[in-house]
């Protein structure tokens, strides 16, 4: 079971469809990528209906969304309805996201420093060995700043 209350058998379709996107922009299959993405949409809606605005549910939404805004603005509903589920574990994982989302996608660094200070404060004092890597990395990117057009 998810941290947030997916049930296992319900979380399996999910990471199956998203399993199957990733496959398929791997193999240069547009068609079956969309297909599958709007299989995951579905699915996600369905879920959505039976368990509601669970920050799992909606933090894989904003994985698969197309829209930048549509992205942020689903973050941050995961976010917060983790927080009022005081679900830890789907905190550190949006709050990543969150962290990615700002110093990768939009280069909004005011927000990018502080969702790292919230995903770092996450993950406690004992990160993984993956989660220190990831760490490392982001802070890489903070730390060379915003990248122009033609500029390494």
């Amino acid at each position: 079971m998810t941290s947030d209350g997916i049930t296992d058998a319900d979380w399996d379709r999910v990471h199956a469809l998203a399993v199957d996107i990733v496959n398929c922009s791997a193999a240069g299959d547009d068609s079956g990528e969309t297909r599958a993405r709007e299989s995951l949409m579905a699915v996600l809606d369905e879920l959505g209906e039976t368990y509601g605005p669970k920050p799992s549910l909606l933090a894989t939404r904003a994985d698969y969304v197309q829209s930048p805004a549509d992205r942020q603005r689903l973050l941050h509903i995961a976010y917060s309805a983790a927080e009022q589920l005081a679900d830890s574990k789907n905190c550190e994982l949006i709050a990543h996201s969150l962290t990615a989302f700002y110093l990768e996608e939009i280069v909004d660094l005011d927000e990018g420093v502080m969702w790292l200070a919230v995903w770092r404060n996450a993950l406690g004092i004992t990160p993984t060995a993956s989660d220190l890597q990831e760490l490392a990395r982001l802070e890489a990117l903070l730390l060379r700043g915003p990248r122009t057009e033609g500029r390494e």
